[in-house]
């Protein structure tokens, strides 16, 4: 799914051309269901209600890119902030995700961003 020389941002645009749905949201802002398996996000904005955010009932999936405003260099700061501050739940288990083998959450870092990653809500600031 993932081209190997682009690192996807699990928390993404809903518009970018290559947008995927990887979860729905239980309602407004609840937590995630995942998906089988990944859906263009295209095809689900079409289904969404008019003034429905999409990152509010939608977690979506992009490529990084470099004018993100959680960039600092090469470094995803809201994964950072993401394994400093989410509740420690070491040992648990991950939860499912496409997106690992190339996501930037993931490759930077590792099981701590993974585990706290479905506590995200993603909204425009």
């Amino acid at each position: 799914m993932a081209d190997p020389e682009r690192l996807w941002c699990p928390s993404g645009s809903a518009y970018a051309p290559e947008s995927l749905v990887l979860a729905v949201r239980e309602g407004l802002d609840g937590p995630p269901d995942y998906l089988p398996a990944p859906r263009p996000a295209a095809e689900a904005l079409a289904e969404l209600a008019d003034g429905v955010e999409p990152r509010r009932l939608l977690r979506l999936a992009s490529h990084c890119v470099p004018h993100c405003l959680n960039r600092a260099g090469d470094t995803c700061t809201l994964a950072t902030r993401l394994t400093a501050t989410a509740s420690p739940r070491d040992g648990s288990p991950l939860p499912p995700c496409h997106l690992r083998p190339a996501c930037k959450w993931w490759t930077q870092s590792g099981p701590p961003a993974c585990r706290a990653c479905p506590q995200v809500a993603t909204r425009p600031g």
